[in-house]
């Protein structure tokens, strides 16, 4: 079972519903997620879900919140009607049977749009299974994207993403002491150098590179005093950021005694980077690729492959690879005889991010975006660009837009109008 809904009419939601409620619930689930309608969603992935859904009702009841109903299954669309459709405290949609199980509920249950309600009233279409036994084109074609999301419910397909991994808190490392103060810098930075040293090690560990670093001193005075520093290149070296640290402290002025120091890291990029020429000796790279394409040619034979495009309109699904036979003749690249232009690097999966837009005309600009911790304001955006089409398992709708960043460089970025959630994608870069 993945999904335990709770149902308590009496319980305030949102950010009214009681903090220490959600401590008691999160001492037996791992995550919880607050909803409207006085629904409260446990994550029993990897868990029994029963005994989970009836540890959560102990705890309501503790609080004083009795009756609270609640419904376990495969499902959210299904463990929701469960909990708030049913008269017995608890019900277990067995697997497999999420669709049936709802099919016979009105479909109220789905909590439809008032007039999208009417007009599924009109057409004679009561049940979530009446609605779920018709044809998706037929669907799409009368009644819409909101009448193909409802149809998609129920059939008991949620797309709905309840509980979100939370970030995980960066390195930081620090060292405090009461029985004196530091005014040395030397002494100090035998202090920061040891720092530096776990801090890029936990990097290191976690696939990561450091783009900011803070210094924070503990003073006499009980204040402190941030300090950012910054590398023009993420990196785990903790010879590079000693050094940037020694050049900062010969411009930092601090006005007590020093009785502790942290290290933070501020923001971090993975290990990805601009590719390089493997064949190129200036990185020193050249002997391990000729003995990988040996023992890659020993093992495989003489394998070319050769770029197959569709008419798809989709770019990450147009180009296919497909194995070609050389024919014992050794294959051999030809010099390009077209002038240099940008080429468009896709990502292997286009990487969520956080867009500001601002309204222009029917559609959303947008006009800056963040990834991981940095913002990145833009200048200039051309689109948008839709595409749409597919069936309805990888329908798409996406509007595109080729964006100019304020440091010059050029980023695709896209949103899908099919999913519900207001994300943005960046899809890849020029360079």
């Amino acid at each position: 079972m993945s999904y335990v809904c709770l149902w308590n009419p009496r319980w305030p939601t949102g950010a009214d519903f009681p903090a220490d409620l959600v401590a008691g619930l999160l001492a037996h689930a791992p995550r919880v997620a607050v909803g409207e309608r006085g629904l409260v969603w446990g994550d029993a992935r990897g868990l029994h879900g029963g005994q989970l859904a009836e540890a959560m009702q102990r705890v309501a009841a503790a609080y004083g919140f009795e009756n609270t109903h609640a419904g376990v299954a495969l499902t959210p669309v299904a463990a929701e009607v469960a909990a708030t459709q049913s008269t017995v405290p608890l019900v277990i949609v067995r697997p497999g049977q999420d669709r049936a199980f709802i099919a016979p509920h009105p479909l109220a249950v789905l909590t439809p749009d008032e007039d999208l309600a009417d007009l599924l009233q009109g057409l004679g279409i009561e049940t979530c299974g009446a609605l779920a036994a018709l044809d998706a084109e037929s669907i799409e074609v009368r009644l819409g994207v909101a009448g193909v999301r409802l149809w998609e419910r129920a059939r008991a397909e949620d797309p709905r993403w309840l509980f979100r991994v939370p970030a995980r808190a960066l390195p930081s490392a620090s060292l405090e002491w009461v029985e004196y103060g530091l005014k040395d810098p030397e002494r100090l930075l035998f202090v920061i150098n040891s720092l530096a040293g776990t801090v890029c090690t936990s990097l290191v560990a976690r696939g990561e590179r450091a783009r900011e670093m803070a210094l924070v001193f503990s003073l006499g005075n009980r204040t402190q005093r941030t300090h950012v520093i910054r590398s023009s290149r993420p990196s785990t070296e903790q010879k590079r950021w000693m050094r940037l640290v020694r050049e900062a402290l010969d411009t930092i002025t601090l006005p007590e005694a020093v009785t502790g120091v942290a290290l933070r890291v501020e923001s971090v990029t993975g290990n990805d980077g601009p590719q390089g020429d493997l064949f190129d000796r200036g990185f020193a790279s050249e002997p391990m690729v000729e003995h990988a394409i040996v023992q890659l040619t020993d093992d495989q034979g003489d394998v070319v492959v050769e770029p197959a495009n569709s008419m798809h309109p989709l770019v990450e699904v147009k180009t296919q690879w497909k194995r070609r036979e050389a024919k014992g003749q050794r294959v051999v690249a030809e010099s390009p005889t077209v002038a240099p232009s940008l080429t468009l690097q896709l990502l292997p999966t286009p990487k969520v991010v956080t867009v500001d837009t601002e309204p222009r005309r029917d559609h959303d600009v947008p006009v800056r975006y963040m990834e991981g911790n940095e913002w990145h304001s833009i200048v200039e955006a051309a689109g948008p660009d839709r595409v749409s089409g597919g069936q309805w398992a990888g329908a798409y709708s996406r509007e595109y837009f080729r964006c100019v960043r304020e440091d010059g460089m050029m980023v695709w970025l896209y949103h899908d109008e099919r999913q519900q959630s207001s994300d943005w994608f960046l899809h890849g870069w020029w360079d």
